[in-house]
């Protein structure tokens, strides 16, 4: 049976009031799987809806008005109805540098009207009109370079996940925003930092050599896009069901270290 509008709103805010999205806020994906089963229960088709409509499954969500939505780098979307809060997991965003110098990453990410330059004496990276003394100039970014790395990313990624990539780099009018929502909805905004920060390094190599530059460990700190596996469970605890947690083993030693810190606190 096709999905109405109306069908639409009402599956998105049952969904979001049975997982309490009307006081906080949800993962997409959590709110995506309850839809579907509050589909079925009616006769209706939510995936094949969400296909056939052409939109990623967070424009569809954004078409109703009474909704909120949150991007969160590095994990989910988050949603939830107007006035609720986000999640106390939320962690703070993953640095979309893959621990590059913030100068190094603008002189070989952007695009401007002056290109950058490196000042050896000072050991800067700024655009032309604010270099003093000796400069070495770096190749402007263009728009398709910016396409092509990302191109170069979705090569790596299994066949049957590349499409949704691939359709919104043919975006007409803004590849790169549609790049950039379709990552994060698919949960592969940290393996394109990664990717994409090997992708400058090799390139910044690769022009410091052609300029005779011996290239400096500030250049390159050491990434924090990580994540320890504290915060791992810390995260995935929204996506677990109440019979799930139940089910999860938690030792003894950890229960008695959290009553001493609680004790500690009183």
């Amino acid at each position: 049976m096709p999905i109405s509008q109306i069908q639409w709103r009402d599956l998105t805010i049952g969904a979001l009031n049975d997982l309490g999205g009307d006081s906080t806020m949800v993962p997409g994906a959590k709110l995506r799987q309850r839809m579907v089963q509050l589909g079925e229960e009616q006769g209706l088709d939510v995936p094949a809806y969400i296909q056939e409509s052409g939109y990623q499954f967070s424009q569809l969500i954004r078409q109703v008005s009474t909704v909120r939505i949150d991007r969160v780098l590095g994990s989910d979307i988050l949603v939830g109805l107007h006035g609720a809060s986000k999640p106390r997991w939320v962690q703070v965003p993953i640095p979309a540098r893959g621990g590059l110098r913030r100068d190094l990453y603008l002189a070989f990410t952007r695009m401007t009207t002056e290109p950058f330059v490196y000042l050896p004496h000072s050991d800067k990276f700024v655009t032309a009109d604010l270099s003093e003394g000796e400069s070495i100039k770096i190749a402007k970014v263009s728009h398709e370079s910016l396409i092509s790395d990302r191109r170069t990313f979705v090569k790596t990624l299994p066949l049957d996940e590349q499409r949704p990539f691939l359709d919104a780099l043919n975006h007409p009018t803004n590849p790169l925003t549609q790049f950039r929502d379709v990552i994060i909805e698919h949960s592969k905004i940290n393996h394109w930092i990664s990717a994409h920060a090997d992708q400058l390094r090799s390139r910044i190599t690769q022009w410091a050599k052609d300029n005779q530059i011996t290239p400096r460990d500030t250049w390159f700190r050491k990434s924090q896009g990580t994540i320890s596996p504290h915060r791992t469970l810390i995260r995935i605890v929204p996506y677990l069901s109440e019979d799930e947690i139940r089910d999860l083993r938690i030792p003894f030693r950890a229960i008695e270290a959290l009553l001493a810190d609680s004790t500690k606190d009183e």
